[in-house]
């Protein structure tokens, strides 16, 4: 009996290469020594991905953005009202509005299905349009449990058992912004090295007529698989070239022809297709950030 999640791969977005290192390294199946079958299930994707981008090449173009119902204006004046959100989505133009998610662009490699299915069972069947509007937008949420330690002298290890843990931002700070701390001298300024989770809100980027899913996968996947593809979303317009080195995901600036122009990319509908997915159990795993900073101090002439 495999131990830990069962996880969907999405085989359409890596190389054969990629795939059987992943499955070698964290697969705990039985069958993920077996890379025979593993090099047939990757080529058997990859002609299935030949023939849709043959008889499908414009499934992801044309995507399109409708306005939220009227009755659901309160809550988006909730969501630009957070702080958090301000912040997140200050650099390029937005708008909260309804997307299909069935055209929706993925690049994330590894989605964890039964976080799909607790997402699944927290939503519940025939949500409302205000419960939906919640699980895709949330603006009441608590931050996942998380543990900080120092390990060394100029060094602190940060744990969560979520994998959205990572390290937000270095900023430089007035001491009228620091609270409860006292300092053995006065102080000249503050440099916060910031570990936290990502925004939390369904976001898409609007890219020459294509959604690029950039933040939610789970919450997409979960509403995919539930039926439901009308879903509320913030959407960043991006126009420039530059912007989309800013905001696309890791993988889209890596391969920008395959997700941005290439015919028929992968699209979240994918995670549940038995070709173009790999379905696997990965052992659990908890998710650590390291920070570390160094000092210099030296006379100037």
């Amino acid at each position: 009996m495999p131990t830990g999640e069962e996880h969907s791969y999405l085989l359409a977005r890596s190389s054969l290469d990629d795939f059987l290192s992943f499955m070698s390294g964290y697969a705990t199946d039985a069958a993920a020594s077996d890379r025979g079958r593993l090099v047939a299930v990757w080529k058997a994707a990859a002609e299935r991905m030949e023939h849709l981008r043959d008889t499908d090449p414009e499934h992801a173009d044309g995507a399109t953005i409708e306005p939220l119902a009227l009755a659901l204006r309160p809550l988006i004046a909730r969501v630009e009202a957070d702080p958090i959100f301000k912040r997140a989505f200050n650099d390029a133009p937005y708008e909260i509005a309804t997307v299909d998610l069935d055209p929706v662009v993925a690049s994330q490699k590894l989605v964890c299905l039964e976080h799909v299915r607790r997402l699944q069972a927290q939503l519940g069947q025939n949500p409302s349009a205000e419960a939906l509007f919640r699980f895709c937008l949330p603006f009441d949420r608590e931050p996942p449990d998380h543990r900080a330690s120092r390990i060394g002298d100029d060094e602190f290890a940060f744990v969560s058992e979520s994998s959205d843990l990572r390290f937000l931002e270095a900023v430089k700070l007035r001491p009228d912004q620091i609270t409860g701390y006292q300092p053995v001298g006065p102080i000249a300024g503050v440099v916060a090295l910031v570990v936290g989770f990502g925004s939390n809100y369904l976001n898409v980027l609007s890219i020459n007529g294509r959604h690029i899913l950039n933040n939610g996968n789970h919450r997409a996947c979960a509403l995919w698989d539930a039926g439901i593809r009308r879903v509320p979303c913030v959407v960043q317009t991006l126009t420039h070239p530059d912007e989309i080195d800013v905001h696309a995901p890791r993988a889209v600036k890596r391969d920008p022809e395959l997700y941005l122009t290439g015919p028929r990319p992968p699209l979240v509908g994918d995670y549940f297709d038995p070709v173009l997915a790999h379905r696997h159990f990965v052992a659990l795993t908890r998710k650590q950030v390291r920070v570390s900073y160094s000092i210099e101090e030296k006379d100037m002439p």
